[in-house]
Parts: C-alpha cells; structure tokens; sequence
C-alpha cells in the first residue's frame, strides 16, 4: 500500500476516515489504458508502413507467393525485380515507351505497333495503333528460356497485359507475373532513377486535353519526370 494510500485511511482527529475519491483510482488506470491504445497504433502504423521494399520480412513473404501469385503490386513487383532478378518487360506501344517514361533497365516488345500521324480532321497528330504478328516469336527470341523470370507492364495493367500473360503461358513461360496498375502505378512510387517517391505528385486521369505527343505537349515533358510535381499520364 502507498503512503498517500495509508495516509487517506487514517483517522482524523474527528475520529472518521477519510477515503480517497474514485478517481484517484481510476485516474491512472484510464492514463494507462490510453497510452497503450496509443502505442498499438503506433505499432500498426509501423507495421503497415514497412510492408514495402526493403523490408526483410516483406521480401521474404513475397518470395514465397511468387511467382503462383500471378500479378504483383508496385511493391511486390519491386521485390521481384530487385530481388529476384526479374526483367520488366514493357508491352505498351513504343510511343509510350519512349515518350512517356520507362523502368530502368526494362526491355520493351510492345503488343501494338505505333506511330503518329497527322489527321487534317483533328487538325494535330494522332497515334495509330496496329496489332503487332510478330509479338511472341519477338519475346521468344529475346527470352528463349521459358524459365526466365519476367515482369509484364502496360501502361496500366488492364490494356495488355492480362493477354500478354496468356499468351506467354500457351509458350510454356512459367516464371510469370503481371504487374497491377502497370506503369503509371510505378511511376507514382518510384522515379526514373528507380528511388522512392514520398510526396503526391501522380494523379491518374484518362483524358487529355493536348495532343497526343503525351507528357511533352502538356507541360510534363521528359526532361521533367524525376522531379516530384503533379503529373497526369496521357491516353493512347
């Protein structure tokens, strides 16, 4: 017992004892309680936040998901390529590719050939697109080992990349993996020098007032990607 505690129940000179409010007890017991709610939020901060490239356990839990998982994450896509060794394969149209922005270090087969040409009717030039014969025996050459390890990115993991996967399956490709959000997710978490990005500067939009020139025609040309300012991704 305290001895403040012993003091509170001794007798008084009136001869009646003096207890202690409730909250003397409580008081310290609501302190406690809220500075331990405080720490596991703290703890589940912590915890979400380091569910990401490099951290150890995160490496470790993706390495045993992949490749059966089949499509990876910004994050799950960077353990891969930097982990595992997986060569991002880029699909999307060569226009994208060189315009738009690139992965360091990525090979590009695009699915699509493209090139620009000018439409009197639109008064600008336009991008035409065609499907591309030659994709798979192209991929083939570049990758003849059906084991080698590749990660698939179109521009934003719906336009080609789902049959990108399919076909290099039918080939007997077993090392596989599709990337969600395709490039414009990466973009918005890594720059062009593959370091992290802390800061909101991508926002997704699907309509483009400019050209079809892309990111150069709207104020965010190539020269400017790295830095972190708002960039909203052209359609093709």
């Amino acid at each position: 017992m305290s001895q403040a505690l012993r003091g509170s129940l001794s007798a008084g000179h009136t001869g009646r004892v003096t207890l202690p409010c409730r909250s003397a007890f409580t008081g310290s017991r609501v302190a406690f309680r809220t500075l331990r709610a405080q720490q596991r939020r703290q703890n589940a901060t912590v915890q979400a936040f380091v569910r990401e490239w490099p951290d150890p356990e995160f490496i470790a839990e993706v390495k045993e998901e992949f490749p059966e998982k089949g499509v990876a994450t910004v994050e799950e896509a960077r353990v891969l390529y930097s982990e595992e060794g997986y060569t991002y394969l880029d699909v999307r149209t060569a226009v994208e590719y060189d315009e738009v922005g690139k992965v360091k270090g990525s090979v590009s087969i695009p699915m699509k050939k493209s090139k620009k040409v000018f439409d009197p009717e639109q008064n600008k030039k336009v991008v035409i697109k065609e499907d591309n014969p030659d994709w798979i025996e192209q991929v083939k050459k570049r990758f003849p080992d059906t084991e080698a390890k590749l990660l698939i990115g179109c521009s934003d993991g719906r336009t080609y990349t789902m049959d990108a996967l399919m076909a290099l399956d039918e080939e007997g490709y077993t090392n596989i993996v599709g990337l969600k959000g395709g490039y414009y997710a990466w973009f918005s978490v890594f720059d062009n020098k593959l370091g992290r990005r802390r800061s909101g500067e991508y926002a997704e939009q699907y309509t483009h007032d400019g050209d079809s020139c892309g990111i150069h025609s709207s104020g965010a040309g190539f020269a400017r990607v790295d830095p972190k300012e708002q960039w909203v991704p052209p359609k093709y």
